[in-house]
């Protein structure tokens, strides 16, 4: 079970309607894109400490989560706020490059950090939402929302892989280290590409497994999915 699912199962709010938690989502999304700086930096504080406080999590904990999000987050910002002009004084910092001036932009820079205030605001709502919300109730929610059935149930089988890529990454990735796979550079980048090799070899064989246990059941092109609202202790 992944971390992040086991608090979805074990929160003090996991007895909620789903359809309440999808609509404190929504909310938080909403405010998370309105204009106003302060209001978002205010969803942030509140939004961290409430999930914080129903789920039991350590901040520690919670900050990691964030160690893969924060790379693509930053790129993005300098995407926007980096730029190439004719004039230096439009920029706050300038490099000359080929008769231009590369630098960050006076009026770009604002937006930039407007932008990824809003998007970490967004991102710690849907936290809040995974954190707090069993997967049978997302799919509950799914249905209620009347989305295409496909949709749903290639949902619950992207759900389904995540646990076997991270099992099978967690397991080869050990078993590399007991065997001083990672102790230099030459090394690591050649178990980082076996490891990469057996993953994508072990999820074919994985999908070949569940496709013939499904053809063992007379699986005909549909998933059973029930509309009941289920709580995380009977998930």
């Amino acid at each position: 079970m992944l971390v992040i699912d086991k608090y979805a199962y074990q929160n003090k709010i996991v007895h909620w309607s789903p359809v309440l938690k999808g609509c404190l989502w929504l909310l938080g999304m909403i405010l998370a894109f309105q204009p106003l700086i302060w209001l978002k930096l205010l969803l942030l504080v509140g939004v961290v400490s409430a999930t914080l406080y129903v789920t039991g999590v350590g901040l520690h904990q919670y900050l990691r989560w964030y160690y893969g999000i924060l790379p693509f987050l930053a790129l993005s910002i300098l995407g926007i706020i980096l730029t190439v002009g004719p004039s230096r004084h439009t920029l706050y910092w300038s490099l000359p490059v080929f008769g231009q001036y590369f630098g960050i932009s006076k009026v770009m820079l604002p937006q930039g950090l407007t932008i990824g205030l809003r998007a970490l605001s967004a991102i710690t709502c849907t936290y809040f939402l995974a954190l707090t919300t069993p997967f049978q109730q997302i799919v509950y929610l799914l249905v209620k929302l009347h989305l295409p059935r496909l949709l749903i149930e290639e949902t619950m089988l992207m759900y389904r892989f995540i646990f076997i890529f991270i099992a099978a990454w967690e397991q080869i990735y050990h078993a590399q280290q007991l065997r001083f796979g990672y102790r230099n550079f030459h090394t690591s980048i050649h178990s980082l590409s076996l490891l990469i090799k057996l993953l994508f070899e072990q999820i074919i064989y994985n999908y070949r497994e569940m496709d013939n246990a499904l053809a063992v059941k007379l699986y005909h092109g549909e998933f059973p999915i029930t509309t009941r609202e289920r709580s995380g202790n009977n998930a």
